[in-house]
């Protein structure tokens, strides 16, 4: 009788201590709006994540979920389709989690890119036909190249079709880094004279639009369970290493 009652106690434990699996979904959202658009050039920002715990057939699963803006040019105006939550795949999460408000997924001129990107980078800006090259009125430096790199993308024209691209202002510097990066199959987040990124998740910049967020994933538990996770697995990676708008349809 002993023997049985530890038994059943060490089948409660382990039942208790497995770790919820992930929710797998057999297309990424991602993958149904690049065939939807059918060829036609667009950009997928990725606008918002977040990870939930949810029970199936009485099992726990971790759900991953990404909101996404898909931006699409027509007769030089731009177009927004705002998406609501969609359940991704947890590899799929994991390789964009530093992306948030960037173009993760882009289509122009016929090349489709799965390379992450700041926004308009890959075919607004520095594109003549929609705006040049400006020196940062800012600048003192009376050398040629320095005030190049000081130059800032300014747009022939304003309104919603610049909003996503120069809610902030774009030096050549950081464009010309980020088409270097682009090139080698990288994402480029910049880097301010604090070595803080200026792209990205962990950008001040996201931090200050996105706050939602951020507020969000510091008070989830299974947020912060899931950076437990990821940063014991970077660990072992390291130690191996030493012995990685508009609300509607996107198809419109």
């Amino acid at each position: 009788m002993k023997y049985f009652v530890v038994i059943i106690v060490l089948i409660l434990t382990i039942s208790c201590t497995q770790k919820p699996k992930a929710f797998k979904v057999a297309q990424e959202p991602s993958k149904e709006i690049i065939y939807a658009l059918n060829g036609q050039d667009f950009s997928i920002v990725l606008n918002d994540m977040d990870i939930e715990k949810k029970k199936q057939n009485n099992k726990d699963l971790i759900v991953y979920k990404h909101k996404y803006h898909v931006l699409k040019l027509k007769n030089d105006s731009l177009i927004v389709d705002s998406l609501d939550w969609k359940p991704v795949n947890e590899k799929f999460f994991l390789k964009y989690e530093k992306d948030l408000g960037m173009e993760i997924i882009s289509q122009h001129n016929g090349k489709l890119s799965y390379v992450a990107q700041p926004i308009g980078h890959g075919w607004a800006i520095g594109n003549k036909k929609y705006g040049e090259w400006v020196v940062d009125s800012t600048a003192t430096t009376n050398s040629n190249t320095n005030r190049r790199q000081r130059s800032h993308w300014r747009p022939h024209s304003s309104g919603l079709f610049w909003y996503w691209m120069l809610s902030r202002r774009t030096y050549r510097s950081d464009y010309n880094n980020s088409r270097t990066f682009n090139s080698a199959g990288k994402t480029y987040y910049g880097s301010d004279n604090k070595g803080h990124s200026t792209y990205g998740t962990n950008s001040k910049y996201q931090k200050s639009k996105r706050s939602s967020f951020f507020t969000r994933s510091k008070r989830s538990k299974t947020w912060n369970n899931y950076r437990k996770k990821t940063s014991r697995s970077s660990s072992r990676y390291n130690n191996s290493s030493r012995t990685r708008s508009r609300s509607g349809g996107f198809g419109k």
